[in-house]
C-alpha cells in the first residue's frame, strides 16, 4: 500500500505540470492559450515530463526499501516494476483530471489529490488489512474502481499466487484503463476551456 500510495501522490506532479499549462494558472498558460499549440500535444507532453520525474522518486523509493529496509522482493520484481509503473500513469493521469476539471486554485487541488489517495489507500488496507476485506466483502465495486486497491490486489496477487499471473494481469489492465478514462476526462475539459480575456 505505501507503493500505491506513492504511485497515486504522482498525480500532484501531473496536477502541477497540467497547471503550468493553463491560463488562469500560470503566465506560461495564457502564452499557450493564444498560441497555435495542439492540446493534445500539451496533455501528452505534461504526461510524458511528469511520469519520467515519478520514475526518479519510485526508483529511490525501491533503492530505500530494498537496501535500506532489506526488503525481499522475491523473483517477480519485473513484475512489481510493471505494477508500479502503471499505478504512476494512474496516479498521474488522475493528477491531470484533477487539474483540468476543478477551477480552483492549486492548493485546492492538491487537497482533492491527497484526499483521495488517502481514502482509496485506507480503502485498499494501509491502515489495516481488514478494511480491504470489509469492501470485498461488502461492496465489491468500491475496491474494482479504486487505483490504490487495484495496485494492491496485484502485489497481492504477485505474493499468493506466484506463477498465475491472470488476476495481476487484470489489475494492470484496469490500471490502463483507469488511466485512459482520466486522460480522455482531461482532453474533453481542456478543449471546453475558453477564455474571454486573458
Amino acid at each position: 500500500t505505501l507503493i500505491a500510495m506513492t504511485a497515486l501522490y504522482g498525480g500532484i506532479i501531473g496536477m502541477t505540470a497540467i497547471n503550468q499549462n493553463l491560463a488562469n494558472m500560470s503566465n506560461n498558460g495564457k502564452r499557450i492559450a493564444v498560441s497555435p499549440t495542439n492540446r493534445i500535444k500539451i496533455i501528452f507532453s505534461s504526461l510524458l515530463s511528469s511520469f519520467i520525474v515519478q520514475i526518479i522518486g519510485l526508483f529511490i523509493l525501491f533503492m530505500y526499501t530494498v537496501f535500506a529496509l532489506k526488503v525481499d522482493y522475491g523473483n517477480n520484481f519485473p513484475m512489481i516494476i510493471l505494477l508500479s509503473l502503471t499505478g504512476s500513469l494512474a496516479g498521474l493521469s488522475l493528477g491531470l483530471a484533477v487539474g483540468t476539471i476543478f477551477k480552483t486554485n492549486e492548493n485546492l487541488k492538491i487537497g482533492i489529490i491527497i484526499a483521495f489517495t488517502m481514502l482509496g489507500s485506507f480503502l485498499s488496507g494501509m491502515m489495516g488489512i481488514t478494511m480491504k476485506y470489509i469492501i470485498d466483502t461488502n461492496a465489491p465495486i468500491v475496491n474494482k474502481l479504486n487505483p490504490a486497491s487495484m495496485i494492491t490486489d496485484g502485489f497481492y496477487s504477485l505474493y499468493y499466487y506466484g506463477s498465475n499471473l491472470k488476476r495481476f494481469y487484470f489489475n494492470v489492465s484496469s490500471l490502463l484503463i483507469f488511466s485512459l478514462v482520466m486522460i480522455v476526462i482531461s482532453m474533453i475539459s481542456l478543449r471546453r476551456q475558453k477564455y474571454d480575456s486573458i
